[in-house]
C-alpha cells in the first residue's frame, strides 16, 4: 500500500495530484515556454485622447444642470461642467470603442449625465463613512455595455 498523497491545492482527494500535473506536464508539452509569452495578443499601446474643444457637445449645460440639480442662472461653475462633458465623452468613446456625436442614443446620453453628475457629487472614487472605504457602484457600464462595439468573435 502506498502512502496517501497530498494535493497541489484544495482538499485532500484522492488522486488529484495525479491530474494535476498530468494538465501542468500536458500544457508544457504542447505550448513549449507558455509561461514566457503574454496571455492576451499584445499591440502598440493606446494613445492618449486628444482634445475635443472644437467639437459640437453631445450633452448641453442645461441639459448637464437640470440633472445634477443645479439653477440654470447659476453660472460659476459651467467651465467645471463643460469640462466633465468632455471628459464624459472622451471617457465613453473609449468605453465604446468608437467617436460619439451629438446624434448618440438615449443610452450613451444617460450613461454620461451619471458619470457627470457622479464626478461632479463625488470628487473621490470611494465614500469614506463606515469601517472602511468601498467603491461606489455606476450604472455608466451597464447602460453602455449593449452599445459597445467588440471585436468579431467577442462577445
Amino acid at each position: 500500500m502506498s502512502p496517501p498523497r497530498i494535493p497541489y491545492h484544495g482538499p485532500v482527494v484522492v488522486g488529484a495530484q495525479d491530474r494535476d500535473n498530468f494538465v501542468r506536464n500536458l500544457i508544457t508539452i504542447l505550448y513549449p515556454g507558455w509561461w514566457l509569452e503574454p496571455a492576451w495578443p499584445t499591440g502598440p499601446p493606446a494613445k492618449a485622447s486628444g482634445s475635443i474643444k472644437d467639437k459640437d457637445p453631445v450633452l448641453t449645460l442645461p441639459e448637464i444642470k437640470l440633472h445634477c440639480h443645479i439653477e440654470l442662472d447659476q453660472t460659476v461653475e459651467d467651465p467645471l461642467l463643460s469640462g466633465f462633458e468632455m471628459a464624459a465623452r472622451l471617457h465613453t468613446q473609449r468605453v465604446l470603442r468608437q467617436d460619439i456625436d451629438a446624434n448618440v442614443g438615449e443610452n450613451v446620453k444617460q450613461a454620461m449625465l451619471l458619470l457627470i453628475a457622479h464626478w461632479y457629487r463625488n470628487r473621490e472614487a470611494v465614500v469614506v463613512g463606515t469601517d472602511k472605504a468601498t467603491a461606489l457602484p455606476l450604472a455608466f457600464h451597464a447602460l453602455l455595455s449593449t452599445e459597445r462595439a467588440f471585436p468579431p468573435g467577442v462577445y
